[in-house]
């Protein structure tokens, strides 16, 4: 029986070429495909799965490693999962986007915001302080990368007092509405980690968004 009859004649015949056809359709197109792959110049990067939440840690669910052309390829980018999973994301990373080193916590994430927070401290290390603030209303407003004075009240005369100016939001927890995460020098950091122990603390917006 020829094609033409085969393919024209309802039973199990047809049924058999058709079942046929379709699986070396499919081991055809797994060929090319692996040897695209194989054959493939461009570099290998990590991509996130799936959205991850601001402050969340990455899991290996959560990445995968892909191959992007060269010219999409940021110079930060990272290109080891293994590096990757454990890190906590600094703002909410989004479904497709090339994981890179900024967009975690981190040495490079906290000294690519803080510069030069205040010209006594042009060197200084610079340190992340976990902020529980006495009005948490502000925190939705506040965004990361945005530049803040941290302020207490002096008990004797119920003044302001800015302990901190120039510091930098790197973190809005999710899970604690009430705490921010800010970058500030060491020893500015360490004055306000010391004062938010005895006094309530609160945050002014003082950078470019402020004006």
């Amino acid at each position: 029986m020829d094609l033409k009859n085969t393919l024209s004649t309802p039973g199990w015949r047809r049924t058999l070429f058709i079942r046929r056809f379709i699986a070396a359709l499919l081991v055809a197109t797994a060929a090319l495909v692996t040897a695209h792959s194989l054959l493939s110049t461009d570099p290998q990067v990590v991509i996130i799965q799936r959205e991850v939440p601001a402050g969340s840690a990455i899991t290996a669910a959560d990445i995968e490693l892909a191959s992007v052309p060269e010219s999409f390829v940021p110079d930060n980018a990272l290109v080891d999962p293994e590096a990757v999973i454990g890190l906590v994301a600094a703002s909410t990373l989004s479904t497709g986007e090339i994981a890179t080193s900024p967009r975690f916590l981190g040495a490079e994430l906290t000294n690519s915001l803080v510069g030069n927070v205040s010209k006594n401290f042009p060197e200084e290390e610079v340190n992340m302080v976990p902020l529980k603030l006495a009005d948490p209303s502000v925190i939705p407003l506040l965004h990361h990368g945005d530049t803040i004075s941290v302020v207490s009240q002096v008990p004797e005369s119920g003044q302001a007092r800015t302990i901190a100016a120039g510091g930098k939001v790197i973190l809005v927890s999710e899970a604690e509405q009430s705490t921010i995460l800010i970058a500030l020098p060491k020893s500015i950091a360490e004055e306000v980690a010391a004062t938010s122990l005895t006094s309530p603390l609160a945050v002014v917006l003082s950078g470019e968004r402020a004006g």
